[in-house]
């Protein structure tokens, strides 16, 4: 029996926690006032999930370093652990065909992620790549990168793709390739910051993935607190109840918090969750 399934029905609440610009600071780091600040939640019968657009391998090995107990939901919303179980929402192989046609002409850069298996046009970029990180990676989540491919190389050998991260600092240029990879039938489109976006199967958010788990903990929408600072946290907002936005978070995403905490440099997350108690009465 997982500890999901031991907790189900006695939980006070649930906290979702974005990663990059909310619990991690500037050096990838979680501070040890943030640490002790998520292990008293977990003691006081309030369920911790990382809500990230980071691949699962990543957020997976870092919730096991900081405590098993924490749940995950990674790639956007694509990757959503309940009861023990892996739920996957993948990118079917023509729609990762279609957008890999539409990559080509546009001169974008982009990476498409796999569990295990991530691929791309580009070199090996330590920023949107991961294997350097394999030595600290959980056993069966060490990765591998296929790089420099082809575009038709990429059509052939991306499969299983749970996310495809696209950035260009042609922000006309991105905004036309998002416009059209939003037209191939069961994809969707989710932006990070004006610079980069997600593509996911239709149906994958993080919202969405919150609100399985909610649903499945037996828990009401103002049962959970969400804390984040960017443009693909929103679809995490809206299915809670308590939305916190950090102090470095976009102007978009405060406009619809309840509160602003600090910045991820000032320890925001601790700053909420150290009084967490006030949120679930």
């Amino acid at each position: 029996m997982t500890d999901q399934e031991r907790n189900k029905g006695t939980l006070s609440g649930m906290v979702c926690l974005d990663l990059d610009g909310t619990l991690l600071n500037r050096a990838g780091r979680i501070s040890s006032r943030n640490k002790e600040s998520l292990a008293a939640c977990l003691e006081q019968g309030i369920q911790v999930y990382f809500v990230t657009g980071r691949p699962y391998c990543f957020a997976r090995s870092l919730a096991d370093m900081v405590d098993k107990r924490i749940g995950v939901i990674a790639c956007s919303g694509a990757c959503c652990e309940f009861d023990g179980q892996l739920i996957i929402n993948e990118l079917s192989k023509e729609a990762v065909e279609r957008f890999a046609d539409g990559l080509e002409t546009s001169g974008a850069h982009a990476f498409f992620k796999g569990l295990t298996q991530f691929y791309t046009h580009d070199a090996y970029d330590e920023r949107f790549l991961y294997d350097h990180h394999n030595n600290w990676f959980s056993e069966g989540l060490k990765v591998q990168s296929f790089t420099e491919l082809s575009y038709e190389e990429l059509k052939e050998q991306a499969v299983h793709i749970h996310k495809i991260l696209v950035y260009d600092m042609n922000q006309n240029g991105l905004k036309d390739l998002a416009a059209r990879t939003a037209q191939i039938p069961d994809v969707q489109v989710s932006w990070y910051r004006n610079i980069s976006f997600d593509v996911t199967a239709a149906g994958a958010d993080k919202g969405i993935s919150v609100d399985r788990v909610r649903k499945g903990l037996g828990l009401k929408k103002e049962q959970i607190l969400a804390l984040g600072d960017g443009w693909n946290d929103l679809p995490m907002f809206r299915s809670a109840g308590w939305r916190i936005g950090m102090g470095n978070a976009a102007e978009e995403v405060k406009r619809v918090c309840d509160e602003v905490t600090g910045t991820s440099e000032e320890d925001g997350v601790a700053q909420i969750l150290e009084h967490a108690g006030r949120y679930f009465r």
